[in-house]
């Protein structure tokens, strides 16, 4: 319940910025990946070492909005990749997931001239679209077995910074931390979620723009 709550608190924060004269765009960017689980097994154990992460890719399209007080007003729509890997028994696992994610969210930008750092908390809804388990040269189909959850939703934390090229086109570097907040197991005396640290590169492009 809390962790949904910091979710439609997210979204309250959004909606009460409506009204203000605000710089909006189209956004498309590309993220390099290192995605992983955080796991607990039947005692309720974290196992940290035994998941290695792997490098993976997302893609979105989005829509942002920079109001005149400098908050920002972000959603998109995408493709990321996830999953991870193991070694147990001298059997090597491995994960390779796929999820369309819908994202919205909020933060503030601080104007530096063309520069603008800025802080972001995107709430994130994803659904598995196909994903395989790797067990040696075996593979298992997830989406057609259950092994793990289809619905995954959490927060990603962004710190980025825009560099406006020309009135209507800026570029965006963006770190970001994406916390799965959801139960992705089956198993039911077992727990893991989605984890990944994310690089981000993308261009924004005015459509409006407040005088």
């Amino acid at each position: 319940m809390k962790k949904i709550k910091l979710i439609l608190l997210i979204i309250g924060l959004i909606a009460g910025t409506v009204g203000v004269n605000a710089q909006s765009s189209l956004t498309i960017d590309a993220s390099q990946l290192y995605s992983s689980f955080k796991f607990n097994d039947s005692q309720d154990v974290k196992i940290k070492g035994d998941y290695p992460g792997i490098y993976t890719s997302a893609y979105s399209v989005g829509y942002r909005n920079l109001l005149d007080n400098g908050i920002v007003i972000r959603s998109s729509v995408g493709m990321r990749n996830g999953g991870a890997s193991l070694v147990y028994d001298e059997i090597n696992y491995s994960w390779d997931l796929q999820y369309v994610d819908l994202q919205l969210g909020g933060g503030y930008a601080y104007s530096l001239g063309r520069i603008s750092p800025y802080l972001v908390v995107n709430g994130y809804y994803g659904y598995l679209s196909k994903g395989y388990q790797i067990l040696n040269n075996e593979d298992f189909n997830i989406t057609e077995s259950g092994i793990l959850n289809r619905s995954d939703f959490g927060v990603i934390i962004i710190s980025g910074v825009d560099f406006e090229l020309s009135d209507f086109v800026s570029s965006y570097l963006e770190f970001n931390y994406l916390w799965g907040l959801n139960n992705v197991e089956t198993d039911p005396g077992q727990t893991a979620s989605n984890n990944a640290l994310g690089l981000s590169l993308g261009l924004a492009f005015t459509i409006t723009k407040s005088e």
